[in-house]
């Protein structure tokens, strides 16, 4: 009896504590324990497989990479600035906007691109550029 109970302990406990690391290892791959983190640097992002993901940005310089399908052109629209790119572009390529102090502080950014299979119809994608 007393070995079925000291079992029956170390099981209920032994999946509490699993659980409790699953929740700290959760916490930790999404930036929660990031000491002196901002806000992520833009948001919402492109997310990784799209036909745009963003790489990174400063003040004068933005980096898209191109998705798995490739691009015929880019356009990116940031406040007042227009800024295109002809390609095509292949899939995995990183594409380079510069505007001098285009990307700087907080900027909603436009993201227009045709497809090379289908370059007479367009897509956008819209994100919020923070700090540069």
């Amino acid at each position: 009896m007393k070995g079925q109970a000291a079992m029956e302990y170390l099981m209920t406990y032994g999946w509490a504590i699993l659980v409790v690391i699953a929740v700290i290892a959760a916490l930790y791959m999404m930036g929660v324990f990031r000491i002196g983190a901002g806000a992520a640097p833009c948001s919402p992002c492109f997310a990784a497989g799209s036909a745009v993901t963003y790489i990174d940005h400063n003040a004068d310089t933005l980096v898209l990479r191109v998705g798995p399908r490739d691009l015929q052109w880019i356009n990116v629209t940031a406040n007042t600035n227009e800024l295109s790119q002809t390609g095509p572009f292949s899939s995995g390529t990183d594409v380079t906007f510069n505007s001098a102090n285009t990307f700087s502080g907080d900027v909603q950014i436009t993201v227009e691109f045709a497809y090379k299979d289908t370059p007479d119809i367009t897509h956008t994608l819209t994100a919020t550029l923070h700090g540069g």
